[in-house]
């Protein structure tokens, strides 16, 4: 037994060392980047605000089997530098995807969204439609406030039981100062909410430098603040690029974001993955890397 995890964690160490690296400069930003594989480009824009591209690796870099995949920080999270600027736009966010095409040379991407990276997906596709091959949403954030609201009211029912623990965590002196630890232990927590089976949380990879936690802690701030009042909805549909929406029938995020999301692209597809929440890489990787199968 002990043999055969020694063979699983060398190979889930060498899945991830395969990934080239290089930091692609944007407007005020420098882009940590990380990419692998050959055929049709893809774009992977994390989730958050203020997580960075780890939690999708080292699972997700078996998209290299079929794409030319591109995994990046968003800026001021992770590895990236930049400013997070207290706007309620989006700017920073495109102009940062459009840099990281160019600097790649790739006239057309497809582009992959995970949860709030699927709300800047949408955003993208319809800002630069010409740019946009495909679209996929990987049980994404709501294309509007309204239903965003709706996913509030479930994670509040979600989170209630474990309030006074996340209250714990947060008022911790440590925290505030971006002890790595704790920044994991409050999302694990979180996160394991959000899985059909909780236990797989120890599956996803949370751990993070003490910069990186704190710019998770700007990252929400703004977040909290800024994003309100929004729907993608009028601009959505108006697009027409071939759309996979993925959602897990345990999601915190209703299914009828989805379906909205769905009923608003014409050229767009929605599959509901049993027995999984908001990480279907980790819960039914199976089914979800065949539904990504070119």
């Amino acid at each position: 037994m002990i043999q055969i995890i020694f063979i699983a964690l060398l190979f889930v160490s060498h899945c991830y060392a395969e990934l080239s690296q290089k930091y692609v400069k944007a407007d005020g930003a420098e882009l940590f980047c990380q990419f692998d594989g050959k055929g049709e480009p893809l774009v992977v824009i994390h989730g958050g605000p203020g997580l960075s591209q780890d939690y999708l690796l080292p699972q997700m870099s078996r998209l290299s089997e079929n794409y030319f995949v591109i995994f990046y920080d968003q800026r001021g999270c992770g590895r990236s530098t930049g400013e997070l600027k207290e706007s309620g736009n989006l700017d920073d966010f495109m102009n940062d995807i459009e840099a990281i095409r160019k600097e790649f040379g790739f006239e057309k991407i497809s582009v992959m969204g995970h949860s709030w990276g699927g709300l800047l997906a949408m955003k993208y596709a319809t800002v630069h439609p010409g740019c946009v091959k495909r679209l996929i949403l990987v049980t994404s954030m709501s294309a509007s406030y309204e239903d965003f609201n709706s996913f509030l009211e479930e994670w509040n029912k979600r989170m209630a039981p474990y309030k006074s623990q996340l209250e714990s965590i947060t008022n911790n002196s440590c925290f505030s100062e971006g002890d790595p630890k704790l920044h994991e232990q409050f999302l694990k927590l979180i996160f394991a909410t959000y899985l059909f089976n909780p236990n797989k949380v120890c599956e996803l990879n949370l751990s993070m430098s003490r910069k990186a936690a704190l710019h998770g802690i700007e990252a929400r701030k703004i977040f909290n603040v800024e994003v309100k009042d929004y729907d993608l909805f009028s601009d959505l549909g108006k697009l027409y690029v071939p759309t996979l929406i993925i959602h897990g029938d345990s999601d915190p995020n209703p299914l009828q974001s989805a379906t909205h999301i769905r009923d608003a692209i014409k050229n767009s597809k929605l599959t509901v993955i049993k027995e999984c929440g908001h990480f279907p890489y980790i819960e039914q990787p199976e089914t979800f890397f065949k539904l990504l199968s070119p």
